[in-house]
């Protein structure tokens, strides 16, 4: 009785199954054609069309930076720019390819400094800071102490490569204001900096040979008292009785 009560049972779950698959089916057989047509777009349409894009870039920035070597540099701004103002990927790339074009090309350093902060950040990636800091580099002779640090922001705490030029800015922009004291200072922590590049510590140690030590306040001199004369009257000879 119990092998005919087990046939049952799987009579009704073979019947139960037989009824979900007729049921959901369609549904199942469509999931898998959108999966299969997914991957089929993406591997025959998708991808190549992203590669060739992607190449096409490519060109675009190797043939602008071809015309500035060549010295055509009107051809070779408006391809950076366009490439800049495309957004993709190499726009930060071409941003620096662009602010040299204004710059040798022009002579506009305004110009330069204004396409370089206008994708620096120290939140981006190595060319966005590289880019904050060339433009203060353009901007420091124009720029007080308090701006040229707000304009640095963080990239002066970090202990990168570019943290350490940004800290020889500081330093530099010091001296120039006539501030010696911190000049020096700055100029010694870049001498034992870690982070600093082996020329930007042979800089550091020129600049302090350079650069005289700041005036000491010399000390009050008091004049010495004088003391007075041994005025003391001499002994009178006595008499004697000869």
């Amino acid at each position: 009785m119990s092998d005919i009560f087990t046939e049952v049972d799987e009579g009704v779950r073979q019947e139960k199954l037989a009824s979900w698959w007729t049921r959901w089916r369609p549904f199942i057989y469509g999931a898998v054609a959108v999966l299969v047509g997914s991957v089929a777009i993406n591997e025959f349409i998708v991808k190549p069309q992203t590669t060739a894009a992607r190449a096409a870039r490519a060109l675009e920035l190797e043939t602008a930076v071809k015309a500035l070597e060549d010295g055509q540099y009107e051809e070779a701004e408006a391809a950076f720019k366009a490439i800049v103002d495309g957004g993709s990927k190499l726009a930060p790339l071409a941003a620096h390819y662009l602010a040299r074009t204004q710059l040798e090309g022009r002579g506009d350093a305004v110009a330069a400094a204004d396409t370089l902060a206008a994708i620096g950040g120290t939140e981006g990636g190595p060319y966005e800071r590289l880019a904050l800091l060339k433009s203060a580099y353009f901007r420091a002779d124009t720029l007080s102490m308090s701006e040229l640090e707000v304009t640095l922001g963080a990239l002066v705490t970090e202990d990168t490569a570019l943290g350490a030029l940004a800290r020889e800015l500081i330093a530099a922009k010091a001296y120039a204001d006539g501030d010696i004291a911190r000049a020096r200072t700055e100029y010694s922590r870049l001498k034992f900096d870690a982070a600093a590049p082996e020329g930007v510590v042979q800089r550091a140690e020129i600049a302090l040979d350079a650069i005289p030590l700041p005036p000491e306040t010399a000390p009050e001199t008091t004049t010495p008292e004088t003391t007075a004369p041994d005025t003391a009257p001499a002994e009178e000879p006595q008499e004697t009785g000869q």
